[in-house]
């Protein structure tokens, strides 16, 4: 059995800092250390995002949360895009983005790892494809070869049923753009949290 030990992890609590309330009963010094860091942050985010709607950017970005406590992988890059992709009001291409990390997470996981489990039966259907887009498959390939754990179980099935309805054609979908966008990026989220925390293992 390999053991791995983590050196880099991937962490953003800015999101937490924002939503503090700072509270009257506060020490007077406590209160101003607060409010100077929430100043600074809220100036750095504007400095990266742009003044413009500077107000709902900022809104967007405390609404996503705290980023999963990760390891580096593959993931961290394009879900930091995606969440950037939200901030700035981009909301549909935040959406499908989460929705499609979601598919590359698990076949990375599947390719990474089908040659392992040759003598398993569901190697039969998976070892032939560069690439899968059939979720069931994947998840259910992976949960029975106990690649999944079961938080990521969870939150992929969520993501599936979150794809198909931002995928396929429905009328709603221009109008709660940003509710679903926000839902899908907290799904992906768990399911990196499930998956790649940098904690100990669940």
């Amino acid at each position: 059995m390999k053991r791995y030990r983590i050196l880099n992890i991937d962490f953003d609590a800015r999101a937490n800092m924002l939503n503090i309330k700072i509270e009257d009963w506060w020490e007077p010094k406590v209160k101003l250390l607060h409010q100077e860091n929430q100043a600074k942050i809220r100036s750095r985010l504007l400095q990266d995002f742009g003044s413009t709607a500077g107000e709902a950017k900022l809104k967007n970005f405390i609404d996503l949360g705290a980023a999963p406590f990760s390891i580096v992988a593959y993931h961290n890059r394009f879900l930091r895009q995606i969440c950037h992709s939200f901030v700035i009001g981009g909301y549909y291409p935040a959406l499908t983005g989460a929705c499609a990390l979601g598919e590359r997470i698990l076949n990375h996981l599947l390719l990474s790892h089908r040659d392992f489990f040759k003598s398993s039966p569901e190697y039969k259907t998976v070892y032939r494809k560069d690439s899968l887009d059939k979720w069931d498959i994947l998840i259910t390939t992976l949960n029975s070869w106990g690649i999944l754990q079961p938080d990521a179980v969870t939150a992929f099935n969520e993501l599936k049923d979150i794809r198909n309805r931002a995928i396929h054609f429905r009328p709603e979908t221009d109008h709660n753009d940003r509710s679903l966008a926000l839902t899908a990026i907290h799904t992906i989220e768990r399911v990196i949290d499930g998956q790649f925390s940098a904690l100990a293992a669940r």
